[in-house]
């Protein structure tokens, strides 16, 4: 898998104004790769996301995933909001089958993916729940469960635990982790979360804001196999530091040898 964001730029224009919310943004993902773009409100990220999912069309500049250009939605680019966005009159199973359905794969292969997803996410004891019955933890697995379930070549999350508490969201962080490493899927984050990004990602773009800019790419040369407790490390406090330096526009810290 080989994700290429060429250029992209994104004007949005009213009758008396231009808002440049993307200047000239290149960036890739390669295949298995956990990469996550940083940046504060006004950097575009969500916009940077939805270009690269086909839900927007950049004013200049391409998107291309394994050579081909990204001209609209497709299945081999599954999404995961904030949000959730789970049925609410759906199951559990259900939400996670949604799209294999409306992909007319085969009833049998369609319950085979389901129940292999739940596995993952650790949810097949709640294959008959509604929601509701959930917690805002569980529902969000159930999404990454239903995005993973049409086997995408790349996975785009859109600050996925931003609306989760402060424990639940580390829970999230450590379990995404897991799923990455157990599915070897392709991961693009967007966070403005500094010690998230260090924490998940093999390598970050900085975003700067008004407009959204790429101001560096940092390499995280920290060990994959990861828990919370790397965050007292050192070397994990530098890199969020020399982020945090230039999120805020400051000369950066030296980035970790």
């Amino acid at each position: 898998m080989h994700l290429e964001v060429n250029h992209v730029s994104k004007h949005f224009s009213s009758r008396n104004s231009r808002l440049v919310a993307l200047d000239d943004i290149s960036l890739h993902v390669e295949g298995g790769e956990f990469v996550c773009a940083v940046g504060a409100s006004g950097s575009g990220k969500s916009t940077l996301l939805r270009i690269i999912a086909g839900l927007e069309q950049p004013t200049m500049g391409e998107v291309r995933v394994d050579g081909l250009k990204v001209i609209g939605p497709g299945a081999d680019r599954g999404m995961v909001f904030q949000n959730y966005s789970l049925y609410p009159w759906m199951t559990v199973a259900d939400n996670v089958g949604f799209g294999l359905k409306l992909r007319h794969l085969p009833v049998a292969e369609q319950r085979e993916r389901v129940r292999y997803y739940l596995d993952v996410v650790g949810l097949t004891k709640f294959a008959k729940s509604l929601p509701k019955e959930l917690s805002g933890g569980m529902k969000q697995r159930v999404a990454i469960a239903r995005a993973l379930a049409s086997q995408p070549k790349i996975l785009l999350m859109d600050e996925p635990f931003g609306a989760l508490d402060v424990q639940t969201k580390e829970t999230m962080q450590q379990f995404l982790l897991e799923v990455w490493q157990q599915t070897n899927t392709s991961i693009l984050m967007i966070t403005h979360d500094v010690e998230e990004a260090v924490f998940l990602a093999q390598r970050i773009y900085v975003l700067t804001a008004h407009p959204g800019t790429v101001q560096q790419e940092i390499v995280i040369d920290l060990p994959g196999d990861r828990n919370y407790h790397i965050k007292r490390q050192s070397r994990f406090r530098d890199y969020a530091e020399t982020i945090r330096d230039l999120l805020r526009g400051e000369p950066a810290a030296s980035i970790p040898a």
